[in-house]
């Protein structure tokens, strides 16, 4: 029969496969340790096994996943007993992919005087280990290790050999799991920070499915004002707007692919169903792969021109000196609303906006509508507050 790592037989060989597949989908769904853990102790020969992370200056613990081991007492274990393990400055000192086990460390008569293997392990019915190194950095490290009870006695040399062939393998699966949880916080924080922004904003992809809306477009899709999110799409009122979209997130992907050298950020109004001022949407395109999970081809912004933020205004006001009524237009044409638009909003004369529009002009020092609207949009505030 065929000998693989020191298991012999097929039924072994068979074991220590569905050990491996068990450790690498536990990278892919940590939820799954437990369940590898244990597949690992029983075809290394242990009755327990753990997986912990350590600070490295500190010898506490950062994170760990066990099998067979109650949850009390690992509990007890990481507030209380892990300090007194012996063991842990030896481990402490080995290289990536190392292995220990009790004999390389310590005696009988030093695990009968150790509070650790005296006191705690006992409770646990473990007493013999043997361990590896899945992580060696300069401020933390990490060890696989399966638990033996003490009528199983010291690991031998065949557990030993398996150890050996399964700690690389935890290593990888240990490795992608702490970046795909590293992927999903980072991008847990984005969206977190997109949802204070007033402005809608969405990840569509190349079909105009969207991947991620942040609390505000999907407040404007609720209202079905324009702007919608049906089964899971993009959709924008009229065929023009709808055809221009596609057109432009077609034209992104190509330019992603390297069919297209250039391609214009675009900019357009979205009427709306209501007799409200249109959206200002933006497109622009997300060329960075290693950024754009789940296949987003472009970055789209919405802005609601009716939507008043009381902390943009306050900025307006004491940055520029603006009055009330002034600072209320300011944000309007900051939002690409017409004059017109903007009077008819708020049911006065077309004289009374152009007052406001002097004043505004002669306290920022602008003369030109695009100089203006430019000096407006550096202090334009994006993030809400109200």
């Amino acid at each position: 029969m065929p000998v693989i790592g020191g298991v012999t037989g097929m039924a072994q060989g068979d074991d220590l496969l569905a050990t491996i597949e068990a450790i690498h989908a536990a990278g892919l769904d940590e939820s799954l340790w437990p369940k590898a853990l244990g597949s690992l102790a029983r075809v290394v020969g242990g009755n327990a096994a753990s997986l912990e992370v350590f600070d490295r200056r500190t010898l506490r613990h950062r994170q760990m996943h066990s099998y067979g081991l109650p949850r009390a007492e690992e509990l007890e274990y990481i507030e209380h007993y892990a300090p007194l393990n012996i063991r842990l400055p030896f481990v402490a000192r080995q290289k990536l992919h190392e292995l220990s086990w009790d004999r390389m460390i310590v005696d009988e008569a030093t695990m009968r005087s150790s509070p650790f293997y005296a006191e705690f392990m006992p409770r646990l019915d473990v007493r013999y280990f043997v361990g590896g190194i899945v992580l060696a950095t300069e401020s933390e490290f990490a060890g696989v290790c399966v638990h033996r009870a003490a009528r199983m006695g010291h690991i031998q040399r065949d557990g030993i050999a398996v150890m050996r062939r399964l700690v690389p393998h935890v290593r990888q699966a240990f490795d992608v799991a702490r970046r795909l949880r590293g992927a999903r916080e980072a991008r847990s924080s984005y969206e977190r920070a997109l949802d204070w922004l007033a402005d809608g904003v969405a990840l569509v992809r190349v079909d105009g499915s969207v991947v991620y809306a942040n609390e505000a477009l999907q407040a404007m899709a609720r209202q079905r004002d324009g702007i919608a999110i049906h089964k899971g799409m993009l959709e924008f009122a009229g065929v023009d707007i709808r055809t221009r979209f596609a057109a432009v997130v077609g034209g992104f992907a190509r330019l992603r692919s390297g069919q297209l050298r250039t391609s214009q950020p675009t900019d357009f109004h979205v009427r709306r169903t209501s007799d409200a001022p249109p959206y200002l949407v933006s497109l622009r395109p997300l060329l960075d792969r290693k950024h754009t999970e789940n296949g987003a081809i472009a970055i789209v912004f919405a802005r609601d021109p009716t939507r008043h933020h009381t902390a943009a205004r306050h900025i307006l006001r004491e940055a520029l000196g603006l009055t009330e009524a002034e600072a209320a237009l300011a944000q309007a044409l900051q939002s690409g609303m017409s004059l017109a638009d903007y009077a008819r909003l708020e049911a006065i004369t077309l004289n009374t906006v152009y007052t406001h529009l002097r004043r505004i002009k002669e306290k920022t020092g602008c003369h030109r509508m695009a100089e203006l609207i430019r000096k407006l949009n550096d202090l334009q505030v994006a993030v809400r507050f109200d």
